[in-house]
């Protein structure tokens, strides 16, 4: 009975949105040594571009997706970490390691021992490891099928750390990346050890289906009654470019839709952002403009590719950081969107360390909603 409610209320929220937009189609070249192309056993199959950009490090793009015996769909135009920014307890001016340094300028040439239970895909070196692991139950109740998930794992070597980016392609659907981060602790003046904070920004350039420019934002926010018995779902169409916060008490996600018109008689297939760590979601110690909420959708432009520290050539300069990107709040209904994402993670320094920083990972995930008329599986 919700999910039908949570599916009129879908329909209701769309009713009100504007006819499209156009936008910039992402190109559908890709060199043949940077296809990568990953089909299980079930037929199900993931299909994307990779490049290697010297900021960004791993950029994916033309990411499709078919389930068994399904034909290819688009998901992302593009995706990638567009910044990521550093702090201990004693810095007090933003360092950018992704604008500043350069993630892919510092990328690691991996060999067997990086990648022993997959392989290296080449791509000016061998930067990618590919590997296809399981993850247990994809589905238990009567009968049973255990589930698999294809993984691209590359490297960077920026001292005091290493950072990885990972992204793995569930057999079902499902993409999630995530961010490591290992290497050694800096010091204070005291000789003790410093904590940091590592604040992530994901790019992703959903452009699901055969079009990019006829897409749909939904907030949906799950708010508990006084009592805590009981919970009330409300859902909201975003129009324009806004930012959002995530809050502890409640639990938001939001939905990117494919346009307006149902797939195989039934409902109009998205995708799921599902936060993680919402309990990190409100460490902003410098008090910066693009920290201020935890994701930001805006319209597409190409000016408008890091989440701060954005100084490109021919583009204005003033149009600095995701604060910026929403100010003006253009339409986004019915037009090519973009889903900029923020990850804090916090990490206080402990004896068990030595000075040494045991591999962390930050990930979130993305979820298809009505992507079929039945499960696949």
């Amino acid at each position: 009975m919700f999910f039908k409610q949570f599916l009129l209320m879908i329909g209701l929220a769309l009713a009100t949105m504007q006819t499209a937009l156009a936008a910039p189609e992402p190109t559908q070249h890709c060199p043949t040594a940077n296809i990568i192309t990953k089909t299980f056993g079930s037929g199900a199959l993931w299909k994307m571009c990779a490049e290697m950009r010297p900021a960004e490090g791993l950029v994916l793009s033309q990411v499709y997706y078919a389930a068994p015996n399904k034909t290819l769909r688009r998901i992302l135009g593009e995706a990638s970490l567009s910044q990521l920014e550093i702090l201990t307890d004693t810095i007090t001016t933003p360092s950018y390691v992704v604008t500043q340094q350069g993630l892919g300028k510092n990328s690691i040439s991996l060999n067997s021992t990086d990648c022993p239970h997959g392989n290296l895909k080449h791509l000016a070196s061998d930067t990618i490891c590919r590997s296809t692991q399981e993850y247990g139950y994809q589905y238990k109740f009567d009968n049973q099928r255990q589930g698999s998930f294809f993984e691209l794992v590359t490297s960077y070597n920026l001292p005091p750390h290493t950072y990885f980016l990972r992204w793995r392609f569930y057999e079902n659907g499902i993409i999630e990346p995530a961010l490591g981060i290992s290497g050694q602790l800096t010091k204070a003046a005291d000789k003790s050890l410093e904590n940091f904070t590592a604040q992530a920004g994901w790019r992703l350039d959903f452009d699901l289906g055969a079009t990019g420019s006829d897409d749909e934002v939904l907030q949906v926010t799950s708010t508990p009654s006084e009592d805590r018995l009981t919970k009330v779902v409300s859902i909201g169409s975003q129009t324009k470019e806004f930012g959002a916060s995530e809050d502890p008490e409640i639990k938001r996600l939001w939905v990117i839709r494919d346009g307006n018109t149902p797939l195989e008689g039934i409902s109009i297939p998205s995708y799921d952002l599902v936060p993680n760590n919402y309990n990190y979601s409100r460490i902003n110690p410098l008090n910066e403009p693009w920290l201020k909420k935890d994701i930001y959708v805006s319209r597409y432009n190409a000016c408008e590719r890091y989440a701060t520290d954005n100084r490109l050539s021919d583009c204005p300069a003033n149009n600095n950081s995701l604060a910026k990107y929403v100010a003006n709040a253009e339409i986004i209904g019915s037009a090519d969107s973009v889903i900029w994402y923020r990850q804090t993670y916090h990490h206080l320094a402990r004896s068990d360390d030595n000075g040494k920083l045991g591999t962390i990972w930050s990930s979130f995930q993305l979820v298809p909603r009505d992507w079929h008329s039945q499960n696949q599986f």
